[in-house]
């Protein structure tokens, strides 16, 4: 089949949803919606925000931040978080019926409905790449999971349970994410005719 060309676009796709949790100024608390963002390293997250977003002042401010985990059943509310500026409209969360929960360790509330969120402490902000958008990572203090959401073992996530939404940046439309494939560095083995390590 022929590919077409759809020229210099960045197109990393699909995205995971993730909800992004401040507090205002005022001790509000602030929520967005990002799909820019990456694990950095095995401790670090990574965001790329708009440098006018309300989240990003309460980020400099705070030096704090939570990122959630969006699913199927929050995505109404989250995708409405994602459209409204919090600079606008400061009752934002307030409208959605997300129930805040002020973390313990670091100064930014999560969300009781979204079962996945690790709250992160500013780490630093790079200098600017554009002149729209910061990068900013997050040293994560802790993984806060809802028990719900977890297999028989309580240790691992349960996909079929938490039911996380994907965003394709070429359709801007959300899809569902689930049905386990395999463990990971195990698909391959039959490829691996020499028994190479990756650390080697």
């Amino acid at each position: 089949m022929a590919r077409i060309n759809l020229g210099q676009r960045a197109g990393i796709t699909p995205t995971p949803m993730l909800l992004i949790g401040t507090y205002n100024d005022d001790g509000t608390p602030n929520a967005m919606v990002a799909t820019w963002g990456v694990t950095a390293t095995w401790e670090v997250v990574e965001l790329n925000l708009y440098k006018v977003r309300k989240t990003t002042g309460n980020i400099k401010t705070r030096k704090a931040f939570t990122v959630s985990c969006v699913t199927q059943d929050t995505l109404a509310q989250c995708d409405y978080l994602g459209t409204v500026s919090g600079k606008k409209c400061p009752d934002k969360v307030q409208r959605t019926g997300l129930t805040p929960v002020k973390s313990e360790l670091v100064d930014a509330p999560y969300f009781e409905e979204l079962p996945v969120t690790m709250e992160c402490e500013l780490l630093r902000i790079d200098p600017e790449e554009d002149d729209i958008s910061l990068r900013i990572l997050g040293t994560v203090k802790n993984v806060s999971i809802d028990q719900r959401v977890l297999k028989d073992n309580g240790k691992t996530l349960d996909f079929d349970k938490l039911h996380p939404v994907c965003w394709d940046n070429f359709s801007n439309d959300y899809f569902a994410i689930g049905g386990q494939l395999g463990r990971w560095f195990t698909l391959g083995k039959p490829y691996n005719r020499e028994g190479f390590r990756y650390e080697e």
